[in-house]
């Protein structure tokens, strides 16, 4: 009963079509796909789709959809960015008029950008590791801990936003923040300020009643973790959110890598079911 529905065609910044997606998840034996390409935001953005892409998107899944209809689920989202008020005040506007009004069937909703850079543009925390070096140094004056911080609260916003969206939602890579910080380079995830943070982010979740996916990019990333780490999937069961397994895959090839190892990993914490995505909301399907 496992699906992949955090996942990337050739729209944005990932390759491929989705009927090569579609092929790829039955042959990794996936009951289901989804594809969930990075929407549009209000401003230039290289990574993002435009949005007279997104509706060549929209009308190429839907298609795409119809031809499997009776014989495997294809679902069509997009990876949806909260983005605070503070940076574009209009953005709820621009969402709901020119992306959710497609009646899309759910949404991956990620947290990216953190302020501005030294240019005034939206920051997207997880750029470059170049980028996240200058965003500390000149933007943060060396106060890592602020801008973590800053990356959690944004998180909390997200939480209240993402439950009025009118589509069923999962909230993608939770602590994306850690990217660059391999070695501990920037801070350690066992402070107690840091663990505050999370948990903040963690209630508000909890509380928006919204479950979260175990990301399985960062395995395949130098950071060499799924997002979100281990204590904090061990905390998120104690706390009741559950949780769905996204590959964040950007090539069909992807599709399903890391599942095998997010399932150990969930059954190790005592995860006895995840989440498959129906017709308008999500279902729990056993991990064993």
């Amino acid at each position: 009963m496992r699906g992949s529905y955090h996942n990337h065609p050739g729209y944005c910044d990932g390759s491929g079509t989705i009927e090569e997606f579609v092929t790829a998840a039955r042959e990794a034996g996936l009951a289901a796909v989804g594809v969930s390409s990075h929407a549009p935001v209000p401003f230039p953005c290289s990574w993002t789709m435009t949005l007279e892409r997104f509706r060549e998107y929209v009308a190429d899944a839907r298609g795409v959809q119809e031809r499997w209809r009776a014989s495997y689920p294809v679902w069509v989202g997009v990876e949806l960015d909260y983005l605070d008020v503070e940076l574009v005040p209009a953005a709820d506007v621009f969402q709901r008029a020119q992306i959710l009004s497609v009646q899309l069937d759910y949404a991956v909703v990620s947290l990216h950008f953190v302020g501005r850079d030294p240019e005034g543009r939206p920051w997207a925390v997880d750029e470059s590791a170049e980028s996240f070096a200058r965003q500390v140094d000149a933007v943060y004056r060396g106060d890592v801990q602020r801008l973590v911080e800053d990356y959690y609260r944004l998180m909390e916003y997200l939480a209240a936003w993402a439950r009025g969206l009118g589509v069923p939602v999962v909230v993608g890579h939770l602590d994306k923040v850690k990217q660059w910080n391999v070695g501990g380079r920037y801070f350690s995830e066992a402070a107690p300020w840091y663990r505050e943070a999370v948990e903040r982010a963690l209630r508000a979740i909890r509380g928006a009643d919204i479950p979260i996916e175990v990301n399985t990019a960062g395995l395949r990333r130098p950071i060499g973790a799924p997002f979100p780490s281990e204590w904090i999937l061990r905390r998120c069961w104690e706390l009741g959110i559950p949780v769905t397994i996204g590959a964040d895959a950007h090539q069909p090839a992807d599709v399903a890598a890391g599942f095998e190892e997010a399932l150990k990993l969930l059954r190790s914490i005592s995860y006895q079911e995840i989440l498959v995505l129906g017709q308008g909301r999500w279902h729990t399907a056993s991990v064993w």
